[in-house]
């Protein structure tokens, strides 16, 4: 079963995403153990789904899925592989595809699925994107997308509060999404391309953005513990010092990250506070 923080903002982002992509009533991340399946984050509203619904695993679509059953199927009720799945009936599902998403072991622990009582086709364009899009639900629950904040600690740096994190973490990954300028790596955003291929620069994008985030989060504990303030005001600080310069912020937070170890780094007067 998953074990991450299932509201984080880099899952919320990857399920946005989704929804988008498929345009299906209902997407949602799913949690298997060897007897249930769980909807663990819903995007959307279809009645009798919600979060934290539970129903017997061999009850649900993607226990079909990782039995070898197709990925989606737009008329469930004739299609061998689904019709006789009892949440089908019990949710009036039509449409349904889904994808695995596996801990850094490669083991199944959820899906990344969508649903709807709709014929929603979903071409093996989409299909590819929608497996993408599992892969950056992969990438957090790994933990190499793990937020770091304020308190050094063995491991790195934590926030010192529950509920501080998660909102910063959100206004970072909000600022870096919304970024109009170009940085070094950053994919561009398509001008006369089809709808699925501008979903999948948007994942591209979002992958981009949680990659920068971990650098930016880190510079937001290094700043916080540095001059004594908030994780919130640390990363207004160091979003109104890139802002003044033409800075991306991700790049002026790599600077105060090095900085740490390296106090001949420049930064700029407002930054560099107590080394």
């Amino acid at each position: 079963m998953l074990a991450a923080d299932v509201h984080h903002p880099a899952i919320g982002a990857a399920l946005a995403t989704a929804a988008d992509l498929l345009g299906m009533e209902v997407v949602f991340v799913g949690g298997l153990s060897a007897d249930e399946f769980a909807f663990v984050r819903v995007h959307g509203e279809l009645p009798g789904v919600h979060e934290g619904l539970t129903i017997p695993r061999t009850d649900s679509f993607c226990h079909r899925l990782l039995a070898g059953a197709p990925p989606s199927t737009a008329d469930a009720a004739n299609d061998t592989a689904y019709a006789d799945v009892p949440a089908r009936a019990a949710f009036g599902v039509t449409s349904y595809v889904g994808v695995p998403v596996c801990d850094p072991g490669g083991n199944v622990v959820g899906t990344l699925c969508g649903v709807d009582r709709r014929p929603v086709p979903v071409s093996a364009a989409t299909l590819a994107v929608l497996e993408e899009l599992a892969g950056v639900i992969e990438a957090h629950i790994s933990g190499a997308d793990a937020a770091v904040i304020v308190r050094r600690q063995p491991g790195g740096w934590r926030v010192g509060t529950a509920d501080e994190p998660d909102l910063t973490s959100a206004m970072v990954l909000a600022d870096l999404l919304c970024d109009g300028g170009e940085a070094v790596g950053r994919p561009a955003r398509p001008e006369d391309t089809d709808e699925v291929a501008q979903l999948r620069a948007a994942v591209a994008q979002l992958e981009h953005a949680l990659t920068a985030r971990v650098v930016v989060e880190q510079a937001i504990g290094v700043l916080a513990e540095r001059q004594h303030v908030t994780p919130r005001a640390a990363f207004e600080k160091l979003r109104k010092a890139a802002r003044s310069r033409g800075r991306k912020v991700h790049d002026l937070a790599r600077m105060v990250v090095a900085s740490v170890n390296d106090p001949s780094v420049p930064l700029p007067p407002e930054l560099a506070g107590r080394r």
